[in-house]
């Protein structure tokens, strides 16, 4: 491919807005759509009004961004596809062109001279002259020439894209999304191995959790310990919410804060918290703003409110939240002050393994308190050991999936559940050496 004829396709989150009310004032964009047909032009605007909801997220939008442009313009000029005829063996193809993408797709390095070339590094889409936005001729899809991409932008773009297609589905626009049957191997986005391992089946890493045992042992150190000193009813109302919802860290308490991904979070409070109708039952629910930017309500088992209506009390606050109630979620010492970072609902969980691990050591356990030194810091597995339990009890797969928030039943199943996996390692540990 020795030229690049595609083209950008949408503008800053300050002009996206007026670029998808007319294409008056992008001449080349318009005649770059319209050479491809009506249903490419259709592409265009259900794409542009998906990123339209990313335009108050900065960091999220740039991201969404790059990559449908990115996307749409190897389906379209690559592939002479539309977004309604795609399907998994392309998504697969995309991935093969992301790893390495042709020159004539990627700008030059800036060099390592004191004057740059021109038309090297990152480049903006548009620029305002003669009254309107003009595309810039040396934009290209990717920046940085030569370079194998990296394990995590090829991770990023496959999240990307399944949030991408899912909202394209949920708006009516495509029946089904393409992500959900790519190959395991593009999900994974390989980058790395030797040539010649067709065939080789790598073994699927099942999510670290807890045994019910030692969740009920932390469980219990923590009630002992917030009924002896009420300053570990923080830690209690963590742990249990972390383990009972399904929670990420950052979905519990990030107020606000830039995430690694450079997205913007949603501040938890308690008015997250109410009640809604059911075919004539009411529940509780929980809102939460999840990761790639997705919310979802959460059901609220009837045996957690004991711990929520404790942890309010402790809080001097009523027993159930009122809609929309401003208080944080979680707290500092001084039970006003909201938490404004991951790392510290980190140290309350880690704080937390610490009580259990104490406690092991003097009831001389210490091969069950080396255990849970192991995963301490892996706050992650609280999330892991309420969605296993819950499997294991006979939950629907389904309803688990939602709850986690995961793109499908089927990334869960792959995930949590490993139904031979008990008989195997029962009678893997009954072999013989001799």
């Amino acid at each position: 491919m020795t030229e690049f004829t595609g083209h950008p396709l949408f503008d800053t989150a300050d002009h996206l807005p007026h670029q998808i009310d007319s294409l008056v004032g992008y001449p080349s964009l318009s005649g770059f759509l319209s050479a491809f047909g009506d249903n490419v032009s259709a592409d265009w605007r259900q794409s542009a009004l998906f990123l339209k909801r990313h335009t108050s997220t900065p960091g999220s939008y740039a991201r969404f961004r790059g990559e449908v442009q990115r996307f749409l313009n190897w389906l379209w000029v690559i592939q002479t596809k539309t977004l309604v005829s795609v399907n998994e063996d392309d998504l697969d193809e995309y991935l093969a062109f992301v790893k390495r993408p042709p020159a004539s797709w990627v700008t030059l390095d800036r060099g390592t001279g004191k004057k740059p070339e021109k038309g090297s590094g990152r480049q903006r889409s548009f620029h305002s002259a003669d009254g309107g936005r003009v595309a810039n001729p040396y934009w290209r899809p990717f920046v940085g020439s030569g370079i194998r991409r990296k394990k995590a932008s090829l991770e990023s773009c496959v999240a990307i894209l399944s949030i991408y297609f899912k909202k394209l589905v949920s708006a009516g626009y495509l029946d089904r999304s393409p992500v959900t049957e790519m190959s395991r191997n593009s999900k994974k986005a390989e980058t790395g191995g030797k040539a010649g391992a067709k065939g080789k089946i790598k073994t699927v890493q099942r999510a670290p959790r807890l045994t019910k045992w030692q969740w009920i042992y932390l469980h219990d150190t923590l009630v002992d310990a917030a009924n002896k000193d009420d300053r570990y009813e923080r830690h209690l109302f963590t742990v249990v919410t972390m383990k009972t919802l399904y929670l990420r860290v950052f979905e519990l308490a990030p107020h606000g804060e830039k995430l690694a991904d450079n997205e913007y979070a949603h501040e938890p409070i308690m008015g997250d918290f109410s009640q809604t109708t059911v075919e004539n039952d009411r529940y509780w629910h929980v809102y939460i703003h999840g990761k790639g930017d997705e919310p979802r309500h959460i059901p609220v088992p009837n045996a957690y409110l004991p711990y929520l209506k404790r942890y309010r009390a402790y809080r001097g606050l009523p027993p159930i939240p009122t809609p929309d109630e401003p208080e944080p979620l979680l707290t500092r010492h001084d039970r006003k002050t909201p938490l404004y970072s991951k790392r510290s609902v980190e140290r309350l969980v880690e704080a937390s393994m610490e009580l259990a691990i104490a406690k092991l050591k003097a009831e001389g356990k210490p091969d069950a308190a080396a255990e849970f030194e192991q995963f301490k810091r892996v706050t992650h597995i609280l999330r892991h050991t309420g969605a296993s339990i819950d499997l294991e009890d006979g939950r629907p797969l389904r309803d688990v999936s939602e709850d986690l928030g995961h793109a499908s039943p089927a990334f869960t199943e792959q995930i949590y559940i490993d139904p031979d996996a008990a008989r195997r390692y029962t009678t893997g540990q009954k072999r013989l050496v001799v």
